[in-house]
């Protein structure tokens, strides 16, 4: 065995599961809208609320780039993103296909981060943290984040949390729909349990939930077509998507499977 493959071998087995996962997935998804996640739907949700709350002429950090999808939207509205991820296949495909303008792959760690410069006028992180190892390594990456930012500097946190999968099982059981179940690549923790980590580093300047879109395509979608037909986006997401934009009241929040934040260092 050579050193290069011995040295191959030692980040691999350092690596989770989860890490594993979608170091594979750089390499075999083909197509470029779908490799960091399958509900493109979803995603256009997400961006509606992360791309307005960008700093104009800001630099900008987002973590968990993936292959660059969200990255090459991010540098047209600022002046400078730097974007890394763990899985170095999914940056070699970021650099491949989105290239760098005003902008800088790598690949890093954001539990052990070794080439993070900063700091960053913004931070952007998108279903990131349920692909740490546990709750607690999510919570500590926040402290982390908080400390790339410049005094006043802004967190746009997207994330999935526990609380909504039970809400949205519960009401699954009341219509006669079979559970859902979570990711096994993914850690979810409880939306109150993470506040106060979140907290005490940021002040929360705005909230986003997915609450009615995860209504209409957890519970409404697999009550129409069978649970087992229903376990994966569809066009019914796409159909729905008008309704979902428009009309997300607050009483859907306690369904949400998504929480989004706009927040600001605390400074001190």
């Amino acid at each position: 065995m050579t050193s290069a493959q011995t040295t191959a071998d030692k980040t691999a087995t350092a690596k989770t599961a989860t890490d594993l996962h979608w170091n594979r997935r750089a390499a075999e998804e083909r197509d470029d809208a779908t490799v960091n996640i399958g509900d493109t739907v979803q995603r256009t949700l997400e961006n509606d609320f992360i791309l307005p709350r960008l700093p104009a002429g800001g630099r900008v950090l987002e973590i968990g780039c993936g292959n660059g999808y969200l990255t090459r939207l991010i540098r047209e509205r600022v002046a400078h993103v730097d974007a890394f991820d763990y899985a170095e296949n999914m940056v070699a495909r970021a650099i491949e296909r989105c290239g760098e303008t005003n902008n800088r792959f790598f690949q890093d760690n954001l539990l052990a981060p070794e080439r993070v410069g900063g700091p960053y006028d913004a931070v952007v992180c998108v279903r990131v943290l349920i692909n740490l190892p546990d709750v607690a390594a999510q919570r500590a990456a926040i402290e982390t984040i908080a400390g790339w930012l410049r005094p006043g500097g802004r967190l746009i946190l997207v994330g999935g949390f526990a609380d909504g999968f039970e809400a949205l099982n519960a009401l699954r059981e009341k219509a006669g729909t079979a559970p859902m179940a979570p990711a096994a690549i993914n850690v979810y923790d409880r939306l109150d349990a993470m506040m106060p980590a979140i907290e005490a580093a940021f002040a929360v300047e705005e909230r986003f939930h997915s609450g009615m879109f995860d209504f209409l395509t957890r519970v409404v979608y697999p009550s129409l077509v069978g649970a087992d037909r229903a376990n994966g986006p569809a066009d019914f997401h796409k159909r729905i998507a008008p309704i979902a934009r428009a009309f997300n009241p607050e009483a859907m929040r306690p369904l949400a499977r998504l929480h989004g934040f706009l927040l600001t260092k605390r400074s001190g």
